[in-house]
C-alpha cells in the first residue's frame, strides 16, 4: 500500500533533530543541545496580560491576515528597524515563522521551480519546497569563508527554472550572519536575473556580533522581497506560535488566501499574547539575548580547547556549528556514539545539507553550569573516539 503515499511525502525523512532528541529519552542524565528552543519561559508580563485578553473574551477567529491591532504595532516595528514605511495592509500574521515560510513559497513557487538556497539550512526547508511543488537547489558555503553565502556562488548555480532565492541570516545552525557588503552584492544578482526573495529573518533580535542588516532594505529589493520573523526566539513564545512576514502589496495580497485556507488564522490568543511582547519591557529580552551570548562564548572557548575541532564564534542565534572533520566525516556516527558514551545530544551536521557533513550543531539552550557539564563530556568522548580511531576500532 505504500505506493499510495504521494513521492513528495514518502522519500522525505522524518527530522533529524527531533529524532535525536527522542533517542535521548533512554538516558535519565542526558543534555540535550539539539533543539532550537529558548529554555526561558515566556516572561510573566506577556502570559498575565494574555490570560487577561482570554478572560475578556478574545478567544473567537480572527482575521486571516491577523488582528488589526497587532499589524499596526508590527508596522512601527518595522519602520523603525528598517526605515521602510511598511502598511499594515502589507502585513500578514502567521502560525509561527513557518507558517510564513510555508505561505510564501506556496505563493511564489510552481511546479518544477527551483529555489536557490545556501547550504547548511534549516532542514525544513527542503520539505516545504517539495510541498510547494518546487526543488530545492543548494548552494554551497564554506567554513573557511564564515558560511557566508557568496554572491558568485549564487549566481553560477542560476538557471532559466530559478525562481527564488531563501535567505536565512543570522543562519540555522551556522549562527553566521550575512554582512552588508554581500548583502549588495546579492541584491544585484537577485535584480539582474529577476528573482524573488523569501528572507527567513526569525534571529534578527538574536544577534551578538555585528549589526544584523536585511536584504530588503537594498535599492529595488521591497518589491520582489517576502521577510519572514517570528515572535518564538525574541520572546521566548515558541509554544504561543505567532509569526508574521511582510512583503509587497501584489504578493502580499496572495499569500492572505495561502493563510486563509491552510490554517484560517493565527491563533488569537497567541496573537494577544505577541501585542503583550511588543508592549513590554525590552530589557526583559535583551537579558535573554546576552545570556545566550555569554553561553555561546562559553562553548565556543571550551571547544578551542578541544582535539579535532574547529569552531567559529556565532554572530547570532543560539548555536554553534562545530567543524569535527579532523576526527571524522560522518557527523551521524558520531553524534549516535557520543549519545551512547556521554549522553550528551548533538545534532549532526548532515541534517543541514552536505555543506554540513563533519560538522555538529551545538544549541546552547541550558543553562551554563550544564553546558559546561556537556563540554567536560564532549571532551572526554573525543580524547577517547580520537584513540580508538588512531587504532582503527572507530
Amino acid at each position: 500500500m505504500n505506493h499510495r503515499i504521494v513521492p513528495r511525502v514518502r522519500e522525505l525523512r522524518y527530522s533529524l533533530i527531533r529524532d535525536m532528541t527522542q533517542r535521548a529519552a533512554a538516558y535519565d542524565d542526558a543534555i540535550l543541545l539539539s533543539i532550537g528552543e529558548p529554555d526561558f519561559d515566556t516572561p510573566e508580563p506577556i502570559c498575565r496580560q494574555a490570560m487577561a485578553d482570554v478572560l475578556q473574551g478574545h478567544t473567537h477567529y480572527s482575521h486571516a491576515q491577523g488582528i488589526p491591532e497587532l499589524r499596526e504595532a508590527l508596522a512601527v516595528r518595522i519602520l523603525d528597524q528598517t526605515g521602510l514605511d511598511v502598511h499594515s495592509e502589507r502585513i500578514v500574521v502567521t502560525h509561527g515563522g513557518v507558517g510564513g515560510i510555508v505561505a510564501a513559497l506556496r505563493t511564489l513557487v510552481d511546479e518544477g521551480d527551483e529555489v536557490l538556497v545556501p547550504e547548511p539550512h534549516y532542514p525544513d526547508y527542503r520539505a516545504h519546497i517539495a510541498f510547494a511543488g518546487g526543488i530545492l537547489r543548494p548552494v554551497i558555503t564554506r567554513f573557511e569563508e564564515g558560511f557566508i553565502p557568496l554572491a558568485q556562488r549564487i549566481e553560477a548555480a542560476i538557471t532559466p527554472k530559478t525562481r527564488v532565492l531563501l535567505l536565512n541570516s543570522p543562519n540555522n545552525p551556522t549562527g553566521a550572519m550575512i554582512p552588508g557588503s554581500v548583502l549588495d552584492e546579492l541584491a544585484e544578482v537577485v535584480r539582474k536575473y529577476d528573482l524573488l526573495v523569501i528572507s527567513d529573518e526569525v534571529y534578527d533580535e538574536m544577534v551578538f556580533r555585528g549589526e544584523f542588516q536585511s536584504i530588503v532594505t537594498r535599492p529595488g529589493m521591497d518589491e520582489r522581497t517576502v521577510v519572514v520573523k517570528s515572535f518564538s526566539k525574541t520572546f521566548a513564545m515558541t509554544g504561543w506560535r505567532i509569526g508574521y512576514s511582510y512583503g509587497p502589496a501584489w504578493i502580499m495580497e496572495h499569500m492572505r488566501k495561502v493563510v486563509n485556507y491552510s490554517t484560517l488564522c493565527a491563533n488569537t490568543m497567541g496573537q494577544r499574547a505577541a501585542i503583550a511582547a511588543l508592549n513590554a519591557d525590552p530589557s526583559l529580552f535583551r537579558a535573554m539575548r546576552d545570556e545566550f551570548s555569554r553561553r555561546s562564548a562559553l562553548v565556543c572557548e571550551r571547544l578551542n580547547t578541544m582535539p579535532y575541532v574547529r569552531v567559529l564564534p556565532p554572530s547570532g542565534t543560539f548555536y554553534v556549528f562545530a567543524d569535527i572533520r579532523a576526527i571524522t566525516a560522518d557527523s551521524f556516527r558520531f553524534a549516535l556514539a557520543l549519545l551512547e558514551s556521554e549522553h550528551v545530544v548533538v545534532v549532526p551536521g548532515f541534517a543541514f545539507g552536505a555543506s554540513g557533513e563533519g560538522c555538529i550543531r551545538l544549541a546552547c539552550t541550558v543553562s551554563g553550569a550544564r553546558l559546561d557539564e556537556a563540554m567536560d563530556r564532549l571532551g572526554r568522548f573525543l580524547k577517547e573516539y580520537g584513540g580508538r580511531r588512531r587504532h582503527g576500532e572507530g
